[in-house]
């Protein structure tokens, strides 16, 4: 019984990956996958500060590429909605919601939504699209789907700051109509605790968000 025993386990341990150089290198693409599918996790809030807009973000490289959206994404593809670039972000505050109350950005914040991005074919060199001004990408959101376009003005104000872009749906089963309800309008509160804007105003710690308890919705 004891041979059975000690056969048993030498079949066992290669599954755990704990003395084979092959199991090893077969769970090194599993690992790699993950990683990247960590890495592209995007996120939108609806900011009150000097004046209402979207914070439009795409993981990449260890931060959160960035841009301020002042009348939201439209699933309308004719909607080529300007967005503009401001500094990257910390990863470490990717979804949350809360009250800013002083320095530069002050006022409410709420997570209006999260999911994962994959860029499409033939902009999978995200760096290289960067620097080319066009990226495009698919949306694997709660409220956002389907195909997207963030595309640099070539001409821009000179005397404007940041650089500016335009978000565009694409033409896909997720796009809509001009006249369609607007998805803004359709689904305007939280995606974490589902209040409005003036309810976290009123209360920012009533249900208050960790990434680290949250962030396992990206890990099954």
């Amino acid at each position: 019984m004891k041979k059975k025993l000690e056969n048993r386990n030498e079949i066992v341990a290669p599954r755990l990956g704990q003395s084979s150089e092959i199991q090893k290198g077969a769970d090194r693409p599993r690992v790699k996958n993950q990683a990247a599918a960590m890495q592209r996790l995007f996120s939108v809030k609806k900011h009150d500060a000097t004046q209402l807009h979207y914070d439009f973000r795409l993981s990449h490289n260890g931060v959160l590429l960035s841009w301020a959206i002042p009348d939201g994404p439209s699933y309308w593809p004719g909607h080529q909605r300007e967005a503009i670039q401001v500094k990257d972000h910390s990863l470490e505050y990717k979804f949350s919601e809360r009250v800013i109350y002083e320095g530069p950005g002050a006022g409410t914040v709420m997570q209006w939504d999260w999911g994962t991005w994959v860029p499409l074919p033939g902009y999978t060199d995200v760096d290289a699209c960067m620097r080319n001004g066009l990226l495009k990408f698919t949306l694997l959101g709660e409220k956002l789907k389907g195909s997207w376009t963030l595309a640099r003005v070539k001409l821009y104000a000179r005397n404007r700051p940041n650089v500016i872009w335009t978000l565009t749906k694409e033409q896909d089963s997720f796009a809509r109509s001009e006249a369609a309800r607007s998805i803004l309008e359709e689904a305007p509160n939280s995606i974490i605790t589902g209040r409005t804007m003036k309810e976290i105003a009123e209360d920012p710690n009533k249900s208050k968000y960790r990434d680290k308890d949250q962030g396992k919705l990206f890990e099954e």
